[in-house]
């Protein structure tokens, strides 16, 4: 009954679309979904006249409230509050430069080292107004980082990068078809905007969100003065308030994720409501129970009869079980919840080997006819958590492997395009991890999305407890407002069958342990189904109420020590890993790495803190939790390096990335941990990627140069070999014996032009398994530019897709005659250009902790003979023509992206990218597609297994 192939039309997920919206784009009848990221007015900053009604020295005026640093005056801080349609009053500290921005201004307290007064604010600032002329700001397209501009200004804060927090509008401009007025439910979904934002339709007021990175929904359609018709524009303003922040990284500001128009009828799923997991699942027999439960609401002034009918439809594509609940009377201006059950067969199970998806189609039916229908991917798998042997996925033991990271990145900022994301997912995995946490907040949905599809385990990760127990941001949130957060992840993200726990916290956002009860209680409302965790180990007052307990950069007498009071209690090392390093700065050039600058060594460059040697600090770290069995496993503080966080002028970049810096250029840790994670790990391991990579991992950290003032050097090779020769122009230089974890230096070696080799040998020291050879660099012979994605080597698919959002990963190096990057060639500026396509150039970076170029420049100086161009598309020709139809009717100016009007595009020609550096020049073509299978998540799809 339920073999018959799914018609595309009906069912598939539309794949481009579907970046945790959990609704299809085409054919859900009276459901229309259109890309709203294009056409938004923005204007950083205030340019108000700022308003104090009074002004006292040695007063602080009202309470809680949101704080600002680094402020440099009473008068900005009150332009701040001027500007921010929300305050009331504010109060600047003389000593410390800290703004806080107020509702309640209702107290006065003496205090002599705060300057405080109130503000007088229009009822409607006028750039929320319909009539505000903003014709001469910029017009931009979301994802869209407004911070990320702003030069790098050493007077700002180090932990942001030394970029200035702001503020910032966005106007957008659209109008809504004829066809929809009368009968439409109409929102407006925003995947995340930093930080605290309100918005206003046509000059009314609609919302304030005070979560910078929870997902929300505007609904539009009962705004007073909504306007239908071609010849009638509504005017959506928003004000984001960036001046303040809940970390101490980088966090950016602004629509830094997508958004979405969202028409249903007025009997419709409830956004968020829609989720299914299994129960019953037998892995043995592959049986299991998809149980699926919406809200349906009734937006009519009569009842409304409706049935919720549920189809599975199975990995390959087949509907292969399907029920119909009973009929429910829904009364006007009512909803209900309905749960419905589907037994299934031969289930097809998700794992880390094999990420099987299948998609839970959910279709409200009233009077015969389908009124609405939501769909999303799910999994079917079972995960389990045992205290003395860890992780049990699909009942096999599964050690943890996973890395911590923000959501930035060099170039980018905190607006990170989707296939970047696809670059960092795959990174990782290429060195053997299993999983990845989402710290220290929820991610965009596109990243659990990816993870879904590539077998990625998921920690999902909530900001902190809320409340006044020094919880590590500049906003002081309540405990009921993270409850509202922590319920807004759980219910956007439950259906992910890579989120396989839940984390309340991180470390001092841990610290209000009370709040422990209340957040295990509206976890498991909205999700039975998974266990909760936090990375902090606190008192019993929070250890109580997790599953399992997370830990934060602990050692192996902690986790001793815990397991023996506490045997029955998993535990996981949430956050492991103290260790700082530099891309391509050998340890020879600074011996004595120090926050602000190398010591005791050669000459080196002002942003020059650290070297690329962590081997050992790493080793000393993961073993703690990755040998005992009974610690769940380990996530790396960090994969990546991430913008902010620094530890001094001029590094506005923290340097704990282990596999790659910030703009992605692989570190010298990434095959330590290659070595020990992935390729000393059996195939048959259920937590090993199924990433085709060399049996052997065999690699030398430096380069092979003459260092300043010494004759010998150190060489330090990273493998899983049991036995590493190192040879100097084919002369034996020495042998050293790797035990496990472990790597071989090499000491006094003395230099010699030439050609330096490591041979890889088994146990017996005869059977070679590998070879790595590098070589004195030569002069700079030419500029190559090549793909870090799209490409087949990475993971991350064949070619863009032309949607006007679709980001390139250019890699320009330069290279000796050998083809050898030339380390030494670093401050040489390459200028990026493009010379035909659909592309322009977004962005630019070199991995630099201590690059000062402008993120969005064309341009950027090599640092160690790399530098990195992003690259978007600036056609939207791969949606379904009805869609772009759509588009074109709703959105009125289109920024950089132009909308086909071609019902069946033609193939584009490629993005021809130039580039110029030390008086080299090279090309590069660019693949370009329409098809939706080569967006970053259909890739994704396809590329869980992939060869490195």
């Amino acid at each position: 009954e339920y073999g018959e192939e799914v018609t595309e039309m009906a069912f598939q997920l539309t794949l481009w679309l579907a970046f945790g919206l959990g609704v299809t784009q085409a054919a859900s009848p009276g459901r229309t979904v259109l890309n709203f990221d294009f056409g938004w007015r923005h204007r950083l900053g205030n340019s108000h006249p700022t308003v104090c009604v009074d002004s006292h020295d040695g007063v602080n005026i009202g309470t809680g409230g949101s704080m600002s640093s680094d402020v440099r005056s009473s008068g900005e801080c009150c332009g701040l509050c001027n500007a921010d349609p929300e305050c009331s009053c504010w109060d600047w500290n003389t000593g410390s430069h800290e703004c806080w921005l107020k509702t309640d201004c209702t107290t006065s307290v003496p205090n002599s080292a705060r300057v405080s007064g109130r503000v007088s604010m229009p009822v409607t600032p006028p750039e929320a107004g319909m009539a505000f002329d903003d014709a001469a700001w910029e017009l931009v397209s979301a994802p869209h980082d407004m911070l990320i501009a702003q030069p790098y200004n050493q007077s700002a804060d180090q932990k942001q990068a030394f970029i200035f927090r702001n503020v910032g509008w966005y106007r957008k401009h659209f109008k809504l078809p004829a066809d929809w007025q009368g009968g439409s439910i109409l929102w407006v979904y925003i995947e995340g905007s930093f930080h605290e934002t309100t918005a206003w339709l046509n000059g009314k007021k609609l919302e304030y969100h005070k979560a910078g990175y929870t997902s929300w929904w505007i609904r539009i359609d009962q705004a007073s003065g909504l306007q239908w018709g071609a010849d009638a524009t509504n005017v959506l303003a928003l004000y984001v308030n960036a001046s303040s922040g809940t970390g101490w990284w980088y966090e950016g500001g602004g629509l830094m994720r997508h958004n979405w128009l969202v028409r249903a009828n007025p009997v419709h799923v409830v956004p968020d409501t829609a989720w299914a997991y299994t129960a019953n699942l037998s892995v043995a027999d592959k049986s299991a129970t998809f149980h699926s439960q919406c809200t349906v609401a009734n937006q009519q002034e009569h009842t409304a009869s409706v049935q919720v009918r549920s189809t599975i439809v199975a990995p390959g594509g087949l509907a292969v079980g399907s029920t119909t609940s009973l009929a429910w009377q829904v009364p006007p201006q009512g909803h209900l919840e309905v749960a419905t059950a589907v037994d299934l067969e031969s289930v097809e199970l998700w794992s880390i080997h094999s990420p099987k998806l299948y998609t839970v189609v959910l279709e409200v039916v009233g009077d015969g006819k389908v009124v609405d229908a939501v769909n999303f991917t799910s999994g079917a798998r079972t995960v389990r958590f045992d205290s003395d042997e860890g992780l049990f996925l699909n009942e096999e033991r599964v050690k943890v492997r996973g890395f911590c990271d923000h959501s930035n990145f060099g170039g980018v900022g905190g607006a990170v395009p989707d296939r970047v994301n696809l670059f960092r997912v795959q990174a990782l995995r290429a060195v053997g991890a299993n999983a990845w946490r989402m710290a220290h907040n929820p991610p965009v949905p596109g990243r659990l999305d990816m993870m879904d599809r590539l077998g990625m385990l998921a920690m999902d990760e909530n900001r902190d407890y809320g409340g006044n127990k020094g919880q590590g941001g500049t906003t002081a949130e309540t405990v009921s407002d993270e409850l509202d957060d922590m319920k807004d992840m759980i219910m956007r993200d439950r259906s992910h069958p890579s989120v396989f726990v839940w984390s309340f916290c991180n470390e001092v956002g841990c610290n209000n342990e009370s709040s422990a009860q209340a957040f295990r209680a509206i976890s498991k409302v909205y999700d039975p189904t998974r266990a909760v965790t936090q990375n902090h180990l606190g008192s019993d007052l929070s250890s109580d109420y997790l599953d399992v307990q997370g830990f934060s950069h602990k050692q192996i007498d902690v986790f001793e020590k815990f397991h023996k009071a506490k045997p029955g209690k998993p535990m996981m090392a949430t956050e492991c890993c103290s260790c700082m390093s530099q891309r391509g700065v050998d340890q020879d050039m600074c011996p004595n790495p120090k926050d602000g600058g190398c010591v005791n060594g050669p000459p080196v460059s002002a942003g020059t803190f650290y070297n690329s040697n962590i081997g050992r600090c790493t080793s000393q770290q993961v073993v703690a939790s990755d040998v005992p069995d009974y610690v769940t496993g380990t996530f790396i503080w960090s994969g990546f390096d991430y913008l902010g966080e620094a530890r001094g002028w001029p590094q506005n970049t923290k340097c704990r990335g282990t596999v790659a810096d910030v703009a992605g250029f692989p570190k010298e840790t990434a095959y330590w941990i290659r070595s020990w994670w992935l390729s000393n790990i059996s195939k048959k391991d259920a937590g090993r990627p199924p990433v085709d990579s060399p049996s052997t991992t065999l690699f030398i950290l430096e380069q092979w140069h003459e260092v300043p003032g010494r004759t010998n050097r150190t060489i330090d090779v990273y493998s899983d070999a049991p036995v590493v020769v190192l040879e100097l122009n084919r002369a034996r230089v020495g042998s050293i014996n790797i035990s496990k974890y472990g790597m071989a230096t090499f000491e006094g070696v003395l230099f010699k032009p030439g050609n330096l080799t490591a041979r890889a040998y088994a146990a017996d020291g005869v059977t070679e398994l590998a070879s790595y050879t590098i070589h004195t660099p030569g002069k700079i012979a030419a500029l190559e530019l090549s793909l870090d994605a799209p490409s087949a080597a990475t993971g991350t698919g064949s070619a863009l897709l032309l949607d006007c959002q679709d980001t390139a990963m250019v890699r320009a190096q330069l290279v000796d005659s050998s083809g050898q990057v030339v380390p030494e060639a670093a401050g040489h500026n390459v200028t990026f250009k493009i010379v035909t396509g659909p592309g322009r150039v977004s962005g630019s970076h070199n991995g630099d902790p201590a690059n000062l170029s402008p993120s969005l420049a064309p341009l950027t100086p090599t640092y160690y003979g790399l530098a990195r161009g992003f690259v978007q598309t600036t056609v939207e020709a791969s949606s379904p023509f009805e869609t772009r139809q759509r588009m074109l009717q709703v959105d009125t100016e289109q920024s950089e992206c132009q909308i086909s009007t071609e019902p069946s595009p033609a193939a584009q020609q490629p993005i021809v990218v130039h580039a110029s550096a030390a008086g080299f020049e090279a090309t590069l073509e660019i693949p370009v597609s329409v098809d939706p299978a080569d967006s970053p998540l259909h890739v994704a799809l396809q590329s869980s297994q992939f060869t490195i």
